[in-house]
């Protein structure tokens, strides 16, 4: 039987980011589990804290939306016990939040048009793809994509699989660049 696996540094918290679809949640609490660490979803965090996020963008605006998210984002990273996060696909916008993230080790999940198209179906669950959601996602994909590779440590291309295989391609990539 091998031994435990050599793991990246376990100070630091390890956050997800990247595109809507890229299954940084469902990835992210594998990651957690496999690492022994609490996983948090910021998205799940300001849903419990403020309710439905797309009522909040209603109510409140995209504005008051990336503020709050920018708060959410700083209380999470700085909380004492190193975490597994998974931010929400817009939360690169904010330069604070690609300023904290310098701080950690961080991994961007992609994923390909075509698997985007079939996980956010008809997007109805995210309040910036309105009612064309495969256009809606290109066009936000093209805004964000630089600053989701500023930010990473790794990145980690589309790819079919396990969410096991995923993790491990992770684990793999964190512990070559720790």
């Amino acid at each position: 039987m091998a031994g435990p696996e050599r793991m990246p540094d376990l100070s630091r918290n390890i956050v997800l980011i990247g595109p809507m679809g890229s299954g940084k949640s469902t990835v992210g609490a594998a990651l957690a589990r496999r690492m022994g660490r609490p996983h948090v979803d910021t998205d799940h965090f300001f849903v419990a804290r403020h309710g439905s996020i797309a009522e909040y963008f209603v109510q409140r605006g995209e504005s008051a939306f990336r503020a709050e998210e920018e708060r959410v984002v700083a209380e999470l990273l700085d909380a004492p016990r190193p975490s597994v996060i998974s931010l929400g696909g817009g939360s690169v916008l904010s330069s604070r939040t690609r300023e904290a993230l310098a701080e950690q080790l961080v991994v961007m999940l992609d994923l390909t048009e075509q698997q985007a198209a079939q996980r956010l179906g008809d997007g109805s669950s995210r309040p910036v793809l309105g009612d064309d959601p495969v256009t809606a996602w290109r066009r936000i994909y093209a805004e964000r994509e630089a600053l989701y590779r500023e930010c990473a440590d790794v990145v980690v291309e589309p790819a079919e699989g396990t969410i096991d295989q995923r993790v491990d391609t992770i684990v793999r990539a964190l512990r070559a660049v720790h």
